[in-house]
């Protein structure tokens, strides 16, 4: 007589699912409040399944997620939004200028290069040369869903460069 045959459930990893407000995480679509809700190693574990991709020409929404894991972070998110709104990539997309209180204030060249977290490719921008404010510092972004880009900025002023924040750019309205 045949065996019956027997459905089987795959589950997600069972470090994914390690508590409820993981498993809701994991159901949950990826946008901005599931990252502001994420620590630095749940972060950097999705910026390491990124891809490359350039950013479109005009503004796109940024949002600082300044203190990955902290209850605190959600709040400190959102006020400084009200500093922070993103950035305006020029037409060739070679050059994004942070836009601070609504205006463009920090000019960056664009370029795709290696990433200084996991030495794979990612999209660089860097402020050396174009920046006196910012010239310490390197962002760096990896496509992380459709629209949603998960960045890393780098301070260069220590040796090696130390990941001083992190940060979310939307391109979808």
């Amino acid at each position: 007589m045949p065996m019956p045959r027997r459905s089987f459930l795959l589950l997600a990893p069972a470090a994914i699912l390690t508590s409820p407000a993981r498993a809701q995480e994991a159901a949950e679509p990826l946008g901005v409040a599931s990252l502001r809700r994420m620590d630095e190693a749940q972060l950097q574990a999705l910026y390491r399944q990124g891809a490359v991709a350039g950013l479109p020409a005009g503004r796109v929404k940024g949002t600082v997620l300044p203190a990955p894991g902290k209850r605190r972070n959600a709040a400190m998110s959102a006020g400084a939004r009200l500093v922070w709104q993103g950035k305006v990539v020029d037409p060739s997309g070679t050059i994004a200028v942070n836009r601070f209180f609504g205006v463009p204030a920090v000019k960056g060249r664009l370029y795709q290069g290696q990433s200084w977290l996991d030495g794979g490719p990612s999209l660089i921008l860097d402020y050396t040369g174009t920046s006196r404010v910012y010239a310490n510092n390197r962002d760096e972004m990896r496509l992380i869903a459709p629209g949603l880009y998960l960045g890393l900025m780098h301070d260069r002023s220590t040796n090696p460069p130390t990941l001083s924040t992190y940060f979310v750019i939307e391109t979808t309205p």
